[in-house]
């Protein structure tokens, strides 16, 4: 009897650790907060190229850190690759018109200086109160590339209000890099999903990589960080 009893004690023993372990591996195996909507894990998945993730730290941090995280490089995935279907038809543009003088300070130029890109003319609705400069956006993005020597510009993106583009840097003299968000559209509770796009200007081949995270709220005070002599009505 004592022996059974002693085989009993064992094999509970047992049975109590397997349980606590796998308690603790579920718990910290977790990488994001309950609030935080994850993909799902893939070892063959494509990672940023190292120009990419430096520049990208590079031109953009402050983004990186607009979030309710910080965003690390290696934490974007690639998703997909493909040409944009964009208009190829440049349309007649001067930087020099006065209707763009509040953005002139707010475009990229290319490393050659002959193009620049346009992210916020579209979006970013300026109006000037005396001293004072207010802000609303358009609940649509279009994003231009200008041919400076050319004046004509070409819309290389267009997005609605599911999706945003805050910031942009040129990659090389042909190619460009556009940062954001999307609404994450198969996640089960409302989440915003950080987007970076990888764009030929003038073939349209576009790389999207997405954050391995979505975030119940979006980073709606970036472009106040960005600009903060603007006032923005939201």
């Amino acid at each position: 009897m004592k022996s059974t009893a002693k085989y009993q004690f064992i094999i509970l023993a047992v049975v109590l650790l397997l349980t606590q372990y796998r308690c603790t591996t579920c718990s910290t195996s977790k990488s994001f907060s309950d609030s935080e909507k994850t993909l799902t894990e893939d070892t063959s998945r494509v990672m940023m190229d190292a120009d990419l993730s430096e520049k990208l730290q590079q031109h953009c941090s402050l983004w990186l850190h607009s979030w309710e995280r910080e965003l690390t490089t290696d934490s974007f995935a690639l998703v997909s690759s493909y040409v944009s279907s964009q208009s190829t038809d440049w349309e007649k543009f001067d930087i020099s018109e006065k209707h763009f003088s509040d953005y002139r300070d707010k475009i990229y130029h290319s490393p050659n200086g002959s193009y620049a890109l346009d992210v916020y003319s579209y979006n970013l609705i300026l109006n000037k109160k005396g001293a004072k400069t207010y802000a609303e956006l358009d609940a649509d993005i279009q994003i231009y590339v200008i041919d400076i020597a050319h004046h004509q510009r070409l819309p290389i993106l267009f997005l609605g209000p599911s999706a945003s583009i805050d910031d942009g840097y040129w990659l090389s003299d042909s190619t460009v890099v556009l940062v954001g968000w999307e609404r994450c559209l198969d996640c089960p509770k409302e989440a915003y999903r950080p987007v970076v796009r990888k764009v030929n200007v003038f073939t349209g081949e576009t790389d999207e990589y997405h954050h391995t995270a979505a975030f119940p709220h979006y980073n709606k005070d970036y472009l106040k960080q960005k600009f903060p002599e603007i006032i923005f009505d939201f």
